[in-house]
């Protein structure tokens, strides 16, 4: 083994403590500058052999680095595939919605919420409606079934108008995956909020007895086909314990119960 000058000593050295210093961010317990430290000064002390102590450290912190990127590696795939599990669990959820595609951009997930929401507009929105509709109740929940509309109803086969803005929100990104996430998630928390105003509404009123439930619900089937036949010949009652259910379940399918503070 060829001795170091002193130069190459000193260079070797101070690469080995930039090393700890570097790596003892991420773990100070298995990269130990001072432990280090401490045989550097006792091979001092000893007056053994400094080239074949830095040779040993060099082979030992490389080992040592092995080591700790297998356990990094290790960490980082069953973290990978936590979050994969946790994404398919979520997908399986909202496979019992209608996927509607609108835009090559628009995640899984927001094309799966379009389809919720159009599916509550044609089949729950208009019960709500026929109840509280010519009513001062009415005005508890106007700001929310305008928004629901506004994100579901679509007439001549074109996307809803709340859709139309997010394609062109979207359009106008330029394939900028942050502005096209956000958009994605206004129209989810958008969405949700006037789900959660419904779910709100409907227990106050309730509450203060301000709603008949023993009426029959009896909307046209030839115009709300789907409500006519979900809710037809339903109780007010019975009619709007569903519907608030149906809110609470798509804000929970769409994991937004924690974020708005509602109990699904």
């Amino acid at each position: 083994m060829k001795e170091l000058s002193e130069n190459e000593a000193k260079a070797i050295l101070e690469k080995i403590r930039g090393e700890y210093k570097e790596h003892g961010k991420l773990n100070p317990k298995a990269f130990d500058g001072i432990g280090f430290e401490q045989r550097y000064i006792q091979t001092l002390k000893l007056r053994a052999n400094i080239t074949k102590f830095l040779n040993d450290e060099v082979a030992f912190l490389e080992q040592l680095k092995g080591k700790f990127q297998q356990i990094v590696a290790k960490k980082e795939a069953a973290k990978a595939q936590t979050l994969n599990r946790i994404m398919d669990e979520s997908l399986e959820k909202l496979s019992g919605y209608k996927k509607v595609d609108f835009h090559p951009l628009a995640s899984v997930e927001i094309r799966y919420f379009y389809g919720a929401i159009i599916d509550f507009a044609e089949a729950d929105l208009p019960v709500l409606i026929y109840i509280f509709k010519g009513t001062p109740e009415y005005s508890f929940l106007q700001d929310a079934v305008l928004q629901i509309e506004r994100i579901g109803v679509t007439r001549r086969g074109l996307p809803s108008l709340k859709i139309q803005e997010v394609i062109k929100s979207m359009l106008d990104a330029n394939g900028n995956p942050l502005v096209v996430e956000k958009v994605s998630q206004n129209l989810l928390k958008d969405g949700c909020i006037a789900l959660k105003n419904i779910v709100l509404s409907i227990g106050d009123l309730r509450a203060k007895n301000r709603i008949n439930t023993d009426m029959i619900v009896n909307v046209s089937d030839r115009d709300y086909p789907k409500a006519a036949e979900y809710y037809g010949g339903r109780k007010f009652g019975e009619s709007l314990e569903k519907i608030a259910e149906r809110c609470k379940q798509i804000i929970q399918d769409f994991r937004m119960n924690s974020l708005l503070s509602i109990e699904a």
